[in-house]
């Protein structure tokens, strides 16, 4: 009776920390291993703690060692047969492989991670892996599809009612407009997130990017100064949580707006933002961190210190486009064809 009260209390603890690592508060590696530790022997929450060993590991943007913590945590609970918990952790891979520019294997991940919600008829798993592979079609370079993959997760997600998933689509969408150059749109998503962030969803990493692309918006409609506070305090956010992704790009966008205003911390700041991108081999943002530094050293008239930032731009890219099969072009159609459908199917049988 004690052996068993002590195991469903070290499997709420567990499941709490899993909990909190998903909305954004992963614990340190060091802590993670040490839970991972704590488990030897109990499968479940072998499990469990390889979840959150890859949320601790994704959360410095350490995308490979993500990558065999989430695997691991899926293949106990393939094991197992708990298939929504493996579920789960398959979305979790194909969002870590999207992370690290890798959207084909995404793709696969989602695709298998949908097959098993179907047959759990699972409509909540079901929207989160349409909102992954909303996400896809950005690495593939198509906003446009994303746009409307995302749109379709939001509406799931309100038919729904799940304030969580109404809450991720609607910052997916809100970076989609932005990129698409609808700023009121964007503007609107963003306040709808902000309000269910001060009322029913907590997540620190959601908290900053409301910010961040308020700020991102703001820098667009040439409104300086509200944009220097909003990147400013994005930057501080992440910086809090200890967030690599969101310090690195609020930071890369607040050192382009000040090379922008000509402010002399501009190359400092881009600098530091260049060197947070490299470390997690961002290639985006050190690109445009590069591009920015070559022209400050240039109105500095420091054209040696550019030379090497001249020779970032000047590298090959890996381009994510540019080896995309037909078939993997018709396949990701057709799985948005496919998923228009079953939201349909899902309204009538409501």
């Amino acid at each position: 009776m004690q052996a068993a009260h002590e195991y469903a209390q070290q499997k709420l603890e567990l499941q709490t920390i899993l909990q909190d690592s998903a909305c954004g508060r992963p614990p340190s590696t060091y802590i993670a291993l040490q839970l991972m530790q704590s488990t030897e022997g109990q499968p479940e929450l072998a499990a469990i703690a390889c979840l959150i060993q890859g949320h601790a590991w994704q959360h410095i943007s350490e995308h490979a060692k993500a990558q065999m913590a989430f695997a691991a945590g899926m293949e106990g609970f393939r094991q197992l047969g708990m298939a929504a918990e493996e579920c789960d952790a398959s979305i979790l891979l194909g969002m870590s492989y999207l992370l690290a520019g890798e959207p084909q294997k995404a793709l696969d991940q989602w695709s298998n991670a949908l097959q098993l919600a179907r047959k759990l008829s699972d409509r909540g798993l079901i929207c989160r892996v349409y909102l992954g592979v909303g996400q896809v079609y950005i690495g593939f370079n198509d906003i446009p599809s994303a746009l409307a993959f995302n749109e379709l997760a939001l509406e799931l997600a309100r038919l729904l009612n799940d304030d969580q998933r109404k809450g991720e689509a609607l910052l997916n969408v809100a970076s989609d407009a932005y990129r698409l150059g609808r700023y009121s749109y964007t503007l609107q998503c963003i306040a709808e997130a902000e309000k269910l962030l001060q009322s029913t969803v907590t997540n620190a990493i959601w908290s900053a990017e409301v910010v961040y692309y308020r700020g991102l918006v703001h820098t667009r409609q040439q409104h300086y100064a509200q944009a220097r506070a909003e990147l400013e305090t994005a930057y501080m956010l992440s910086d809090r949580n200890d967030n690599l992704w969101g310090k690195a790009h609020a930071l890369t966008a607040l050192g382009e707006l000040l090379l922008l205003l000509d402010d002399p911390i501009a190359g400092e700041t881009l600098s530091n933002a260049f060197g947070l991108a490299s470390g997690a081999q961002m290639q985006a943002l050190m690109q445009r961190c590069a591009t920015g530094l070559v022209g400050w050293y240039k109105q500095q008239g420091q054209h040696e210190a550019a030379l090497p930032y001249y020779a970032v731009l000047l590298a090959p890219q890996q381009g994510t486009t540019a080896n995309i099969s037909p078939a993997y072009l018709r396949q990701i159609q057709a799985r948005q064809a496919q998923s228009r459908i079953r939201w349909l199917e899902t309204q009538v049988a409501g």
